[in-house]
C-alpha cells in the first residue's frame, strides 16, 4: 500500500519512534546501485548494477524491497503498464536502456521519467486566499518573505481551509508586492475563521482577504491540510484577483469535484 508523503513524513519525530513504527511501517524500495565495496558501477550498464543490487538485497526483504523491474520490446507493452501505475496511484514510472550507463547530471535517454503530467493538470487556476507566509531563506531573505499560505472556502462553515503552501510562480518585484499586503493585514494570532494544522502554521499571520489565482500540476490528498484532505501539487502564482472578496474564493466542495473529476481522466 502506498501512503502520501505527507502521511508518511509522520515517521519524522524525536519521541515515540517505535510506537510511530508499528504503527506506520516503511520500508525502502531499492531500485539502482552506484557503488558497492569500494567499487563504481557508473560505468558499468545497468543489467549488470541491477544483478548486483539483487544480490546485495537477498535476505533483507523485511526492510527492503526491489523496485518491479520489467522488460518491454515494444512501446504499447510499456505505455499499457504506465497506466496501470497511474491507476494505482503513483506519479509515473522511470524507464532505462538495458545497456545504460549512469552519467550524474545528464539528461538524456538512458534513464526516463514518464510521468502523468497532462493528463492530471488542472486546466484551470484555483482562486485562493491567502492566510500568511513564511519568512525567507537563502537569496528570499532580503524580501522577508519565502513562501505563503493559501486556502479555500468553505461555505458550509464560512471558514478558510488550507490547500497549499506556495513558493514560486513570483517574480522579485511580486514577492515584495505579497508581503506588503500581507503585513497590512497582519494579526497577532491566527484568525479565527482559518482552519489550520499547526505543521502549516505561517511565521506571520494575516486576515483572510487577499485573493490570489494559483495554478496547479494536479490535486493530492493530503491529511495536513485541511481542505477536505486536499493539497495542491506544484502550486504557482498566477496573479492577484483584487476583483473578488474571500467568499468569491474556490470553495471545499468546488476542489472535491474537481478531484473527482481528475480521477475519471
Amino acid at each position: 500500500e502506498f501512503e502520501p508523503f505527507q502521511e508518511t513524513a509522520k515517521r519524522k519525530r524525536k519521541y515515540g519512534i517505535k510506537e510511530k513504527a508499528v504503527e506506520l511501517p516503511l520500508k525502502v524500495f531499492a531500485f539502482d546501485l552506484l557503488y558497492l565495496d569500494g567499487r563504481d558501477l557508473t560505468r558499468e550498464p545497468y543489467e549488470t548494477r541491477r544483478r548486483a543490487l539483487e544480490k546485495l538485497v537477498s535476505g533483507h526483504e523485511d526492510t527492503i524491497i526491489l523496485a518491479e523491474e520489467r522488460v518491454f520490446t515494444n512501446a504499447k507493452e510499456l505505455e499499457k503498464f504506465f497506466l496501470e501505475e497511474i491507476e494505482h496511484g503513483l506519479e509515473g514510472i522511470m524507464t532505462k536502456r538495458l545497456d545504460g550507463v549512469y552519467q550524474a547530471g545528464v539528461r538524456n535517454f538512458n534513464w526516463v521519467k514518464l510521468k502523468r503530467v497532462e493528463e492530471g493538470k488542472l486546466e484551470d487556476t484555483i482562486d485562493c486566499v491567502v492566510l500568511g507566509y513564511y519568512t525567507g531563506r537563502g537569496k528570499r531573505t532580503q524580501f522577508g518573505i519565502g513562501g505563503f499560505l493559501v486556502a479555500v472556502y468553505d461555505d458550509k462553515n464560512d471558514t478558510f481551509k488550507t490547500i497549499s503552501r506556495v513558493g514560486s510562480g513570483l517574480t522579485d518585484e511580486e514577492w515584495r508586492e505579497m508581503k506588503k499586503r500581507v503585513d497590512a493585514l497582519k494579526t497577532k494570532e491566527k484568525p479565527k475563521n482559518a482552519d489550520v494544522a499547526k505543521e502549516h502554521n505561517p511565521d506571520v499571520w494575516a486576515e483572510p482577504s487577499i485573493v490570489v489565482a494559483i495554478r496547479a500540476d494536479e490535486i493530492t490528498k493530503s491529511p495536513l491540510h485541511t481542505a477536505g484532505g486536499l493539497a495542491l501539487r506544484f502550486p504557482r502564482l498566477m496573479a492577484f484577483r483584487d476583483d473578488k472578496n474571500p467568499e468569491q474564493a474556490t470553495t471545499v466542495s468546488e476542489m472535491e469535484k474537481l478531484f473527482r473529476a481528475q480521477k475519471k481522466r
